[in-house]
């Protein structure tokens, strides 16, 4: 049960991270879906707890910047849970309980791609906001734009800040959780 208490919090401590760093998608939030996908031992609670934790963050958001409130529940909301959601099953699958370092830079990768595989095919999908035309040159249109739509010369883009602060962060979490794991499994064979 410790154990669970300790990932959860590190799950909710990530996930509100965001709240304190401006660069969009330069944040650990893809790592609290990773790290609770590898690390929670049961299947509900993989999806639970990071989904609850970035839903939490979303309200805080939204109450804080009330011109976000609009972005909830929106086509794009969605489909940033959706890709939240197979970020915890990349977690699980290519991470899990015994993680090693290759595959927590694969799973950052790889959770990257599909976040920016959904979130633009939802703003080409979206009846409300979208304003790419609905065929194969509209989507493709989309997915250039999402590799462009934010730039600036310290940061890149948006893609290039989600694949580097999923796998950067990935990397010094379960650096550290892993770290941290085996000073208590030390300690505890020394008393």
């Amino acid at each position: 049960m410790r154990k669970i208490g300790e990932i959860s919090a590190i799950v909710l401590l990530l996930s509100l991270s965001r709240l304190a760093i401006s660069v969009p998608n330069l944040e650990p939030i893809g790592t609290a879906a990773l790290f609770g996908g590898a690390l929670l031992g049961s299947r509900y609670l993989k999806f639970l707890i990071p989904i609850l934790a970035l839903f939490i963050g979303d309200l805080v958001i939204a109450n804080l910047a009330p011109t976000y409130s609009g972005h909830l529940f929106s086509i794009t909301f969605f489909a940033i849970y959706l890709s939240f959601a197979a970020t915890v099953l990349i977690g699980k699958t290519l991470i899990g309980s015994n993680p090693k370092m290759k595959n927590v830079v694969l799973a950052g990768v790889l959770s990257s791609v599909v976040f920016f595989l959904v979130t633009n095919f939802a703003a080409w999908a979206d009846p409300i906001h979208g304003f790419y035309s609905r065929d194969l040159a509209g989507l493709m249109q989309s997915y250039i734009a999402g590799l462009a739509f934010y730039k600036n010369e310290l940061f890149g883009n948006f893609f290039l800040n989600s694949l580097i602060s999923n796998v950067g962060f990935s990397v010094l979490v379960f650096g550290l959780y892993g770290y941290y794991q085996r000073s208590v499994s030390s300690e505890q064979s020394i008393a």
